[in-house]
């Protein structure tokens, strides 16, 4: 399994898994990259699920992973497409 790390951002839980991508030559093989999924919670609801990379990009170390897959989540949580529309925060009030 890939190493988990917490991270919180605006109220919001991000949760990044990263996992090395092997080309099985031998049992002995070292990871040839990385790929990363990410998780954004609020209150324990899942606001997004989705993994990096996009169109088959791969990280050579798990840190680039990790780092990339953040800023991502971070530019996905400031953008506000996260956030509870107007509509629906009016009528709970």
């Amino acid at each position: 399994m890939g190493t988990m790390t917490h991270d919180s951002w605006h109220e919001r839980t991000i949760r990044i898994q990263t996992f090395p991508v092997l080309r099985i030559s031998t049992r002995d093989a070292v990871p040839d990259a990385y790929i990363a999924t990410v998780r954004i919670e609020r209150d324990e609801e899942v606001l997004a699920d989705w993994h990096l990379p996009f169109f088959s990009e791969r990280w050579l170390s798990e840190g680039e992973a990790r780092r990339d897959a953040l800023e991502y989540a971070v530019k996905l949580i400031d953008s506000g497409v996260l956030d509870t529309p107007q509509a629906l925060q009016v009528r709970a009030a």
